[in-house]
């Protein structure tokens, strides 16, 4: 019996111990296991989360900024230039609604009088709607564009002197005029009547000129063009190298406040008025016909709002009805409509195109119409004719006009190929934010 004792206990406990150690080794494994997973899954995840964080890097500094906004026959707006040029528009339009408010204050006005009319207006609203200032930026971009490019076809080129001009009249500053007296006292003033209709041509000594309604002229689009309120000081005791100094000291110290706030480099500024230069030598080369020797017409008219109406008006006219008494009962015009439609002497350059077009072909005496233009319907009748001087200042505006008329009609031409992504309204920023300052 103790050998059979003897020879089946000893493999039992062999076994037994054998068996713990396999369950031992494996326990330890198993956790090492598990540390490993949970290393290459905690490793795994942060390489996701590296790549993902890459990628939206990529895709906010590369990718989006290079995305195109508008294409010009072919030349094309990206997200990173439209950015920029809206945030430099608000930091202007910014500066400019302050310079406004200073003004009115100094006068011992309350600003809150001026807030709803031009040109305040309009510049409170597109600090506050992104979308109308982002629209209005777009368009001018556009618009250069569409310059540059027939400035190319045309051989126009401006030089570095062309750009510094533009920088001056933006700040009024005339060197050629520097260290002279000026001719009146440059006091600004601002009236509660906003100012939305150009001036017109004096008249005769022996015409009385009756007061040239808005309706009746092409109203002055308000844009964020900025004009320094108040502008440089009276300059009547500085020498012209001070009047010099007082500008570069001025010029220094605003576009500096501009890049800071805009977060925009001084290329990006110097691109700005490059264009203006450049918009100003294509104007003038297609616009070189224009000059101070201006057709003139002294006219009248009866504005209505529709076509039936005007027809209406005509038969009347045709039934021997008085044409004054007609637009004091009928005409829109409610200015002109007063004194019997008269509009007085006027140059034609002062009118928008269909209107001016039509009092320039018409035959004095005769009844024209309708006319439609953008404030209705006119009835014309042209009394005289003649070419009178316009000055210097009459001649830019009559210019600007049908320049801008010239590039509305570039724009909707069909050799013009233009597309505007509606991915613009994503990118607009809306900064650097108003802030009022004294």
């Amino acid at each position: 019996m103790s050998k059979r004792e003897q020879t089946t206990g000893v493999p039992k406990n062999r076994r037994t111990t054998q068996t713990s150690e396999k369950e031992f080794k494996s326990r330890h494994e198993r956790e090492a296991e598990i540390q490993r997973y949970v290393i290459i899954g905690t490793i795994v995840t942060v390489v996701v989360v590296a790549l993902i964080l890459i990628a939206a890097v990529v895709v906010e500094l590369i990718i989006t900024p290079n995305q195109t906004v508008a294409t010009v026959n072919g030349d094309t707006i990206s997200v990173a230039q439209f950015e920029e040029r809206v945030r430099f528009q608000r930091a202007l339009l910014n500066q400019q609604i302050n310079d406004y408010i200073n003004l009115i204050e100094a006068q011992g006005l309350d600003p809150n009088q001026f807030a709803s009319q031009e040109p305040l207006s309009t510049w409170l609203s597109q600090v506050q709607i992104p979308d109308q200032l982002g629209n209005s930026v777009i368009n001018d971009m556009v618009d250069e564009l569409l310059i540059r490019q027939k400035a190319e076809e045309l051989g126009i080129t401006v030089s570095e002197e062309d750009v510094d001009q533009q920088i001056q009249e933006f700040f009024g500053f005339d060197p050629e005029t520097a260290g002279l007296p000026p001719t009146e006292t440059p006091e600004p003033t601002i009236t509660p009547t906003p100012f939305v209709s150009p001036t017109p041509s004096p008249a005769p000594t022996d015409t009385p000129t009756p007061e040239v309604t808005e309706e009746a002229t092409e109203a002055v689009e308000a844009t964020p063009t900025w004009t320094p309120f108040p502008t440089l000081p009276p300059t009547a005791t500085l020498t012209a190298d001070e009047q010099t100094d007082l500008f570069e000291e001025t010029r220094d110290s605003y576009l500096a406040l501009i890049r800071s706030t805009a977060n925009i480099s001084n290329d990006t500024i110097r691109s700005y008025f490059e264009a203006r230069a450049l918009r100003k030598a294509v104007r003038d080369e297609l616009m070189s016909d224009m000059t101070t020797d201006t057709l003139h017409v002294n006219a009248r008219h009866i504005l209505v709002e529709t076509e039936e109406t005007a027809q209406d008006i005509l038969a009347a006219l045709e039934d021997n009805e008085s044409f004054a008494a007609l637009a004091q009962a009928a005409s829109i015009d409610t200015g002109s409509g007063a004194r019997g439609g008269e509009l007085g002497w006027t140059a034609v350059t002062d009118y928008v195109e269909p209107f001016a077009e039509a009092v320039t072909d018409a035959p004095i005496g005769e009844i024209v119409g309708p006319v439609q233009s953008e404030f209705g319907y006119h009835i014309i009748q042209v009394h005289a004719k003649e070419n009178r001087e316009i000055t210097e200042a009459q001649l830019e505006s009559a210019r600007d006009r049908r320049f801008s008329t010239y590039l509305d009609d570039l724009n909707a031409a069909e050799e013009t190929s233009i597309d505007i992504s509606p991915i613009w309204t994503d990118h607009v920023p809306e900064e650097p934010v108003f802030v009022r300052t004294a």
